[in-house]
């Protein structure tokens, strides 16, 4: 019976380490699912991914710390919790891997993910040490592309440009998975270094990458950098080969849009409308944006009522987009209000409202307050309409002959309120105007 039992033992063995063995090999397809998610910025399905592979993993390792794929289990649940930014834990399973006197087939690889895990924790120095000894030792094709990407932030981060970026172009040739990373690595470090001319190469680059398109965000991102630390047509000047980028239209759209509103903080306000009039002639999230983008430009320099009533027909192509829907009702609301102040001058402050909260059309807004204080100087709102133009006004002269009208008005509560004084009755006239304004709402 003891020697009918040994190959039921054994049996029972190779049944566990095979078991074992699938629980790894499927845990490395769902970190390769992790790594695909996230480099195509699919963040939340990449975190679902890693936390399937640290349940997978740390159950393995619980229950067999002794097997032969222990340490490849630890490695794989160190880099999930890396991944998913829990630091702490990603150099607790790397550390274990360490103190085991047992190898793996990934045991050096180790080496560059703590060296990783060192550098998020902020030892730099560390960091660098311990990866440019993980690199004269073998390492899988992955880990190596990890050490250069790690390696060529450090050493650009200490200025060391040239080795830096030699160390990011390696990275790439060895791994064209992580070229986006180290392609935003050099664009961003460029920008700190004042290297203009790098800045445009490495933004060049990113652009002919179509899996780059996903970071699109983290492009703008630096772009708006660019423009705080250089000017905004430096800026705009990095976007400028975006049209003929190797990505998506929708990227391509978000980003030219974005070189749009660069040109016009640039000044360039022509060459900022017909970037945006050509996103808007597409279709979609991106295209009603560049629609609405050009109707806040527009309704910020109208200056009547027609002008504002000639935004509709530029929003109504897009008009199925929530955001559009609610600038066309907001125009609607400013004509009905607007008409009503023919017969009943609070009309006019009622427009005047929607014009500048709701539209951003400052100076119609202004027009429309100083219209209704002029209609009806005793009612107890003008003063606050005078004090809605006033902030609205844009030259000295405008304001001193504002503040100059308000004197008049001197025992208001609002131009006490403003004055920073007690304003008896200031709340019941605001609960009156609440109500007189929604009885012309409902008309």
């Amino acid at each position: 019976m003891r020697r009918a039992g040994l190959p039921l033992l054994a049996l029972s063995l190779l049944s566990t380490g095979c078991a074992y063995h699938n629980v790894i090999h499927n845990a490395e397809g769902l970190f390769r699912a992790g790594e695909v998610a996230r480099r195509s910025g699919q963040d939340s399905l990449a975190a679902v991914h890693y936390g399937e592979v640290v349940r997978k993993t740390g159950t393995a390792y619980r229950d067999r710390p002794d097997s032969d794929w222990a340490c490849d289990a630890l490695i794989l649940l160190g880099r999930s919790h890396l991944r998913l930014g829990y630091l702490r834990a990603a150099r607790a399973a790397f550390e274990q891997v360490g103190g085991d006197a047992r190898s793996c087939r990934r045991s050096e690889d180790m080496e560059v993910y703590l060296a990783v895990v060192m550098s998020e924790l902020g030892n730099g120095d560390g960091a660098l040490a311990r990866v440019n000894r993980a690199l004269q030792g073998p390492l899988s094709a992955e880990a190596a592309a990890e050490a250069h990407l790690l390696r060529g932030r450090l050493l650009l981060e200490r200025s060391l440009v040239e080795h830096g970026e030699w160390d990011l172009d390696r990275a790439t040739a060895i791994d064209e998975g992580v070229r986006t990373a180290a392609g935003l690595a050099g664009l961003r470090w460029s920008m700190v270094h004042g290297d203009r001319e790098r800045a445009r190469r490495a933004a060049k680059r990113l652009y002919s990458y179509p899996e780059a398109a996903a970071q699109a965000d983290s492009v703008a991102f630096l772009a708006s950098r660019a423009a705080e630390l250089w000017s905004p047509s430096e800026a705009a000047a990095l976007l400028e080969p975006i049209r003929k980028a190797s990505w998506d239209r929708m990227s391509r759209d978000r980003l030219a849009l974005h070189r749009a509103t660069l040109l016009h903080a640039s000044g360039d306000t022509a060459e900022a409308r017909r970037e945006t009039f050509r996103v808007a002639s597409g279709l979609g999230e991106v295209a009603a944006e560049a629609r609405l983008q050009l109707a806040r430009w527009r309704l910020a320099d109208a200056r009547d009522l027609r002008e504002v009533q000639a935004v509709r027909a530029l929003l109504l192509p897009a008009g199925a987009d929530p955001r559009v829907a609610e600038k066309l009702v907001a125009i609607a609301d400013l004509e009905a209000f607007a008409d009503a102040g023919i017969d009943q001058p609070l009309g006019w402050f009622a427009a005047g409202e929607v014009a500048r909260d709701r539209l951003g059309a400052d100076i119609v807004a202004r027009g429309l307050f100083l219209a209704y204080a002029d209609a009806a100087p005793d009612d107890p709102w003008a003063a606050k309409a005078l004090l809605a133009a006033l902030a609205l006004a844009q030259q000295e002269g405008e304001r001193s002959w504002l503040r100059s009208r308000l004197e008049a008005h001197g025992h208001s509560p609002y131009v006490l309120a403003a004055l920073g004084g007690s304003a008896a009755g200031f709340e019941a006239l605001e609960e009156e105007l609440e109500l007189r304004l929604g009885e012309l709402s409902r008309k």
